[in-house]
This record gives C-alpha cells, sequence and structure tokens, in this order.
C-alpha cells in the first residue's frame, strides 16, 4: 500500500516552484532601483564637470558673437535699402502725382488706426481713431511696416504707371499734330511776308530810274 496522502502533490512540481520564484525575482531585478548597483559606478569629479560646462558656454559665446557681427551687418544694409528704395518710390509718386490710401488692417500697427495714405512726398501718414495725426518719411518707420507697405503699393502703382502712360501717350499724339499743323500754317505765314519787302525794294528802283537827273545831281550833293 502507498504511504502518500491524496492531497499530495506530485514531486515535480515541487521542483518547478524554486524555479518559478527564481524567474519572476529576474524579472523584478529589471524593473526596479537598486542602490547596491551604485556602488560599482564611480562618482564624476566636480572639476571635471566645471570644465565641460565653462567650455560649453565658451563655445556659445563665440557663436553669439560671430552671429552678431552677421547682425550688424545685415541691419546696416537693411536701413540703406530701404532709404534707397523709398526715395526712388518718392520720385515716382512725385513724377505721376499719386498718392496711395492704404487699408490700416493691412499694415501692422499697435495703436488703433482710422487712415493710412502714402503722399506723393513718400510720407506715411496716419490718423488715429482720435484724429491724431503722425507723418514721417516711409524709411524711418520699421522694416516690417515699410515691407507691408510696399506689399499694398507696388501693385497699386503698377496700375498707375499704366494708366499714366496711356493718358500720356494720349496728349503726346495730340500735341504732334497740332504742332504739325501749326508748323504748316507758320510755314505759309512766313512765305507771303517774304514777298513784300522784294516787291517794295523793286518799286524803289523803279522810282529812282523815274526821277529827273537835276534832282539826282542835287542829292547827290547831300550825301
Amino acid at each position: 500500500m502507498s504511504t502518500e496522502e491524496p492531497n499530495a502533490k506530485p514531486k515535480e512540481n515541487a521542483r518547478l516552484l524554486p524555479r518559478n520564484e527564481s524567474q519572476e525575482a529576474t524579472a523584478d531585478d529589471e524593473h526596479f532601483f537598486h542602490p547596491v548597483q551604485l556602488s560599482d559606478k564611480t562618482e564624476e569629479d566636480p572639476d571635471e564637470k566645471d570644465a565641460e560646462n565653462e567650455q560649453k558656454l565658451q563655445e556659445l559665446l563665440k557663436n553669439m558673437s560671430e552671429e552678431t557681427v552677421q547682425l550688424n551687418a545685415f541691419m546696416t544694409e537693411e536701413s540703406k535699402l530701404m532709404n534707397e528704395l523709398c526715395t526712388s518710390l518718392k520720385q515716382i509718386l512725385k513724377t505721376i502725382h499719386v498718392s496711395v490710401n492704404i487699408q490700416p488692417e493691412d499694415i501692422p500697427l499697435k495703436k488703433k488706426i482710422k487712415e493710412v495714405t502714402l503722399s506723393q512726398n513718400g510720407d506715411l501718414i496716419l490718423i488715429s481713431e482720435k484724429d491724431e495725426k503722425h507723418s514721417a518719411f516711409l524709411a524711418e518707420y520699421p522694416p516690417e511696416i515699410v515691407m507691408a507697405v510696399l506689399w499694398v503699393v507696388i501693385p497699386e502703382l503698377a496700375k498707375v504707371i499704366t494708366m499714366y502712360k496711356k493718358r500720356t501717350g494720349v496728349r503726346v499724339n495730340f500735341f504732334g499734330r497740332v504742332k504739325k499743323e501749326l508748323k504748316n500754317a507758320a510755314k505759309a505765314l512766313g512765305s507771303i511776308g517774304e514777298e513784300t519787302p522784294s516787291s517794295d525794294k523793286e518799286k524803289s528802283e523803279e522810282t529812282q530810274k523815274e526821277a529827273p537827273k537835276g534832282e539826282s545831281k542835287e542829292d547827290d550833293r547831300w550825301c
């Protein structure tokens, strides 16, 4: 007869328990922090860390210095170009006698403005909702405002120049026709005027021929 109890677990299962506990322990080791492992790492030297940070800071300052030099060059060139550009724009507007009205919402302004006008003198005129007026040469405004104004003005200016060219062409044709007719009329009148002196000369010569000889000698004495 067997001495094993009916509810006793097989020996194989008893041998598996240590293996499962070992596997669970390994899995837990992967997800939990063990302070004991820190003893294997050497602590970083504070002096080396400071030196590394100082080197990074020096590289950052060097890069910032180079960027500042380039920024200064760009700003100088930008100011020069803006002044030349706005001066040329002023010459065009003044020549064709044109001012351009601009919608306030098209310009990045901080204050609330109800009217924006670019005059023929190249001045950007701003009128606030309180009827306060500010006027200055366009190149004196910030680059963002100048750029926004150009985006609006240049397309309108192209249309105005085309229209102005057509009107000027009509006047040129008119003046050309009138000049031609007046020149022909002046030429005709000039030819008539040139015939009068010649006819008077012929009459005087005939009078001298018909004059008596005695009178002719008396005239010679007073010459």
